[in-house]
């Protein structure tokens, strides 16, 4: 495997496989930019690195709002539960929707996958 992880073919697989599973981006539906999220963050995970069930799609702007306004930065260990906690707080309060295009369906879709 390639010293760096995130370089390596298994990543990309992983990479592209989660965003042709979820086809748009699981919080705000938008297929501008997809990234496909680790649930279970992969540097303190690695067992689940390439796991595609550890994986969900989301648009830069969802994706860079977790890690930067929830979580505080893209290093802190994210969990599984730590992206729950983050679609519920969204559910609960429609002023701090994470983007114009949020469908409050397509959240609740979400939510239960998540549980």
């Amino acid at each position: 495997m390639a010293k760096n992880w995130r370089n390596s073919r298994e990543y990309r697989i992983w990479r592209a496989t989660v965003i042709r599973r979820d086809k748009v981006c699981q919080i705000c539906g938008s297929i501008k930019k997809r990234h496909a999220h680790h649930l279970d963050h992969a540097t303190y995970f690695p067992e689940k690195r390439f796991d595609p069930e550890n994986g969900i799609c989301l648009c830069d702007e969802c994706h860079k709002i977790f890690h930067t306004s929830f979580k505080r930065s893209y290093r802190q260990k994210a969990t599984r539960e730590d992206f729950r906690q983050f679609v519920e707080l969204y559910m609960r309060s429609k002023e701090n929707l994470i983007c114009d295009k949020i469908n409050s369906k397509q959240l609740a879709e979400l939510r239960k996958k998540l549980k």
